[in-house]
């Protein structure tokens, strides 16, 4: 999953201390006593401990694809871009090879363009009535996880979203938001077979001829698979072949070298293959702000506690000025 900068860091520290601050304030004006300081009350360290780690838990119960793209290939992005570019450029001039390092080479101007990848912010929002956070300090501070457990789960779910779809409502300055499964220069085939069901040789016919077109753009390295969950467990559970009874059709899949790695996902499609050269020529994902939570705004003691999980985070998928991608689509027709 994404990691915060230090910045980002400093971002959400800020706004935390801040609400506390304002609540003590708050109370302090209204010259609250025991019994009405519940109507102001800071949040506690502790606290905003245990929702941190309930965000992590459901990121990585619901992140598969999004989680293994953030480990390697993520880039830092300022929360005020709404895009970041990228640039291509022609194939212009040629190697020079001579003795007094005299340069004969031709020098044709390249041709540059720049590409763009929107940036948005996802949340949702839950919130906790006073006399809720009144009755939660008479017990260690525990309040009901529902609402900020729902609201975890639906911004992880989106940024899976976003990673393997994009968001077709996101456009800036006629910059679309894609993702693997339908950026317009990814590669695609169909598979031949029912995966789930399918023989160890027809798994890797379709492995075999998924990867083919990412090295038929010239990125010939190992890839990494984006599978269906349900597919891998059954080519887990079955063997190859009748020639091969202790192996399995994953590990028969996993020795080919051009695999660096399986990963399965329940939101990549049943008898769908996605293969990514997992590097930054080819993919970043954007990190304005990695899943987190923060409070808003209270103007009076009667004032609901309203909090707002959000992150901002998009895929960003490159290309040559040939339109080659390493990226490729295999779907069950």
């Amino acid at each position: 999953m994404l990691l915060f900068t230090k910045e980002q860091q400093a971002f959400i520290l800020a706004n935390r201390r801040e609400f506390n601050e304002r609540q003590t304030k708050l109370a302090n004006l209204m010259g609250s006593t025991a019994m009405m300081i519940g109507n102001a009350a800071p949040i506690p360290k502790d606290v905003w401990g245990v929702w941190d780690r309930e965000g992590i838990e459901i990121q990585r119960e619901v992140l598969s694809v999004f989680n293994d793209l953030s480990a390697s290939v993520s880039q830092p992005m300022p929360i005020g871009k709404l895009v970041h570019y990228f640039q291509t450029i022609s194939d212009s001039g040629e190697a020079n090879v001579s003795l007094d390092g005299r340069s004969k080479a031709r020098t044709d101007q390249q041709v540059y363009a720049y590409h763009g990848t929107p940036l948005p912010i996802i949340d949702s929002t839950f919130s906790y009535g006073w006399r809720q956070v009144a009755a939660a300090q008479t017990e260690g501070f525990s309040l009901d996880g529902a609402g900020r457990m729902n609201a975890g789960y639906h911004v992880s779910k989106k940024l899976e979203s976003i990673v393997l779809d994009g968001d077709s409502q996101i456009v800036v300055n006629g910059q679309a938001l894609y993702g693997l499964r339908n950026h317009p220069k990814r590669e695609t085939r169909a598979t031949t077979n029912t995966l789930n069901g399918a023989t160890g040789a027809q798994w890797m016919a379709d492995v075999n001829a998924t990867i083919d077109l990412v090295h038929a753009n010239n990125y010939r390295v190992p890839v990494t698979l984006y599978v269906n969950w349900g597919d891998w467990k059954y080519a887990q559970r079955t063997d190859y072949s009748t020639a091969y009874p202790n192996k399995t059709i994953a590990q028969r899949i996993l020795e080919t070298g051009d695999i660096a790695s399986v990963v399965p996902a329940s939101d990549v499609t049943a008898s769908q293959i996605i293969a990514v050269v997992k590097n930054r020529r080819v993919v970043q994902v954007l990190n304005g702000m990695p899943m987190t939570t923060r409070a808003q705004f209270r103007a009076n003691p009667e004032d609901d506690y309203n909090f707002v999980t959000m992150a901002a985070a998009a895929l960003e998928i490159k290309f040559d000025a040939d339109d080659r991608c390493g990226l490729a689509v295999s779907t069950h027709a």
